[in-house]
Formats: structure tokens, sequence, C-alpha cells
């Protein structure tokens, strides 16, 4: 009775000990009705703070995307202008060289704000392939090297140019060494020396970078890659970040299935980060080549393109890249202008901004579609919202591609290239 909560009938008994018995019963069930009240009231705070807590979670993720869109947005026309400037010719080489540091250190700022997130939610998404770590590491030098020599810093690379292969995502990969590169920038004085040596150690790919830098206290050293946490700052701040560089290494590292360990003698006598992956055997198949920087050219087949961005500069100066890489190109500002625009030119992609004013980018899209029929264009989602949800959905309502800004103008045009061929396979066949 007691063990379904409730309460056992005794019979009365002259028998002292059956009494204390029946006694202890009845007590016994009035403490587990206790309990039992209070384990449900427990229950429904523990409910009501899951439900808090879910609630506080979409508010984020919803924060999140508005943030990488307004953050993203003036970016983008500054990275086109920038790829305009140097195809012309014009302008100042060093200030040009700045100009593109200072952007290229904002975007990694907003990406690697929002990569934080994803990885907490498990949404991070990897592309594995064969690679060599030469590859990697010369793609992350590349990314480190403005603030390497802004700080005039001495940088020693041991890294073999085959033999160390892994399987993984090469953009990710650089992303890990570069971050790697970067801290040790940041805390290493002026004229320091940072050093990059990889190996061979039995099963895995060794990878270490150590800088003869202000180091890593015992206190500092287990919390080093927990999220935001920093070593002592200058006042003039000259360090910068946010603190998310070591948490992302730790979080890439792992979901490579490696593992990555700080040390360091002390205060003021440098620091070494190691990164151990899975190496794969040195037949396993072709490596992906160092990355290269691609460079504005003519398009193979031109196409007539319809560029829609509220963001002024941002249509207008996109409409210049594909204009000189040989499209031929309406701008437009607005869903409706977009809409006038149809009247004496039928576009054969659409690269639209999502996030419009009055009529976004999805209803554009339906109404370009009733208004062209089978003359449609291919529809291509040029945007400051690019989280997984947002991807999702700009599939489903039938953009081919999704291009999260600043994107550089190279890439798209590789998209319209595809896009371009694909119209043509029909045609041919």
């Amino acid at each position: 009775t007691l063990a379904q909560g409730g309460r056992p009938e005794v019979a009365p008994s002259r028998v002292a000990e059956l009494a204390r018995l029946a006694e202890a019963l009845d007590r016994s069930a009035g403490l587990l009705r206790a309990r039992q009240a209070e384990r449900d009231e427990l229950l429904a705070h523990a409910e009501a703070a899951r439900a808090q807590a879910e609630t506080a979670s979409r508010a984020k993720d919803e924060f999140l995307a508005m943030l990488g869109h307004e953050l993203r947005n003036p970016l983008s026309p500054i990275v086109t202008a920038l790829q305009l400037i140097r195809t012309r010719g014009t302008g100042h080489p060093r200030e040009l060289a700045i100009i593109e540091r200072q952007v290229s250190h904002m975007a990694r700022l907003v990406e690697d704000l929002l990569d934080v997130s994803r990885i907490t939610r498990g949404k991070i998404a990897l592309h594995p392939e064969l690679v060599e770590l030469s590859s990697v590491v010369a793609k992350a030098i590349e990314m480190a090297a403005p603030l390497l020599e802004a700080r005039a810093h001495r940088l020693e690379v041991d890294v073999p140019s085959a033999g160390l292969a892994a399987r993984g995502d090469p953009v990710r990969l650089a992303q890990v060494v570069a971050n790697l590169l970067t801290n040790a920038a940041k805390y290493t004085p002026p004229g320091g020396h940072v050093k990059v040596h990889a190996s061979r150690d039995g099963a895995e790919v060794t990878l270490a970078v150590s800088d003869d830098g202000q180091g890593l206290t015992a206190e500092l050293l287990p919390q080093v890659f927990d999220l935001f946490v920093q070593g002592p700052r200058s006042p003039d701040r000259h360090e910068g970040g946010l603190g998310l560089g070591l948490t992302l290494v730790k979080s890439l590292v792992a979901a490579h299935g490696g593992t990555v360990e700080a040390q360091s003698a002390g205060a003021g006598r440098g620091s070494t980060f190691v990164v151990r992956l899975p190496a794969v055997p040195d037949d396993a198949g072709p490596m992906t080549p160092a990355p290269r920087k691609g460079v504005l050219r003519r398009a193979p087949s031109p196409l007539r393109v319809l560029v829609v961005d509220d963001n002024t500069d941002a249509a207008e100066l996109l409409a210049a890249v594909l204009a000189r890489a040989g499209h031929a190109v309406r701008a437009s500002h607005d869903g409706a202008g977009a809409l006038r625009a149809l009247e004496g030119f039928v576009p054969e992609v659409a690269v639209l901004d999502i996030g419009l004013p009055v009529m976004d980018g999805y209803e554009l899209a339906a109404r370009i579609r009733d208004r062209l029929g089978a003359s449609a264009p291919a529809f291509v989602a040029l945007t400051g919202y690019g989280q997984a949800t947002d991807l999702a959905r700009s599939r489903g309502a039938g953009f081919e591609h999704h291009l999260v800004k600043p994107v550089d103008p190279e890439a798209l045009l590789s998209v319209l290239d595809a896009l371009a061929a694909a119209r043509a396979a029909p045609r041919a066949s």
C-alpha cells in the first residue's frame, strides 16, 4: 500500500510492537505523500525552467542571426569596392592593404562569434577530404600574416611539404592553425619569435605552434580553452579579440577526432599549443593542393543578371563587378523597382538580398516567377543571414545558391559560371 502511495490500514492490537508498527506505517505514508508533493513541485519548476531556457535559446539564435546580418551588410560593399579598385589598378597599394586587413579582421570576428554559437549547438557542418597538412598551414599563414608582419615577429615554419596526410575540412583546419598563429602573435611582444612545427607521431599527425611571448600562468592554463577567457590585457588592448579563438580551436579539433593541449612554463616564458589529428596512410589518395586566392576575370558565358539589394552601395558595386566580368546587369534597391526592371529586361539569374524592405527576397522571387513563368531566372540569395535555418528556408523557396555577405566577388562569379553551364547543358543535349 505504501509503494502505491496509499495509507495502510492496520487493525488495532493490544500487542505494543504491532501498535508501534501501525504508527510508523502511518507516519511513513504521510512522509511519502509530502515528498511526492515536493517532487511534483520540483518537476514543475524544472519544466518551467526548461521552457524558459528554450525560449532564451531561441531568442539568442534570433539575435545572433540579426547580428550577423547587420554586421555583414556594411562589410559586403567594402569587400566588393576593394576588388574593383584592385582590378582597375587605381588607388594606393599600401592603403588598400590596410583597409583589406581591417575588413578581414572584422569579418573574422563576426564569423568567430557565429561559429561559437553553431558549435555549442552542434550545428557546424564539416566537409572532410584528404588534405596535406602543409597546404593547411600555408593557408593559415596567409590568414595570420598581416598581424605577424604588423608586430614584426619572426616566423619559423618546419612543416614537411608531403607525408602528413589527414582527413578533415581544409577550411576549418586552416582556421584552427590561423587562430593559434593569431593568438601567438597577439601575446608575443613585437619582434618576438613564433614557430610552427609538424611531424608524424605513430598514428597521429602532430602540429605545434610555439612562441616566446607572455606565456600562461598555472591558474590560466586549465581555463585557456574556455569561452571568453583571455590572458592579461595591456591598457591599450593591442591584443584585440573576443576570447573566442581558442574555444573554436578546441571544438573544431574535437570535431575532427583530435585533441589540443596548451603548454607553458609560466608567465613570461612563452607557450606552445599542440594539435594531434588522426593520420591517414600516404597512399590514401590525392591530396588537396594549397588554396590560391582568386582574381577577377571575364565570364566565359555572360548572362543577364538582376541584382537587388536595399543597400545602394552594395547593389551598385556588385553590378559594376559583374558588368566588368562581361555580364549584362540591372540593379534595383527594392522589390517594386526589381519588378519594374522586368518590363525591358528578362534576367537569366536574379541575385536577391533576402532582407529587403516591404517585400522580402522570398516574396520577390515568387512574384518574379509568376510574372515570367517558364522564362523565370535562377535565383541566388546574397544575404547577411547565414544560419542553417536560413539556408534551409532559401532552398525551400527555390533559391539554387545561398551566399553569405561579405562575399568574395570571385565566388559569385564562379556561381554564375556554374549556372551558365547548367543552362547550356540542356541546349547542348
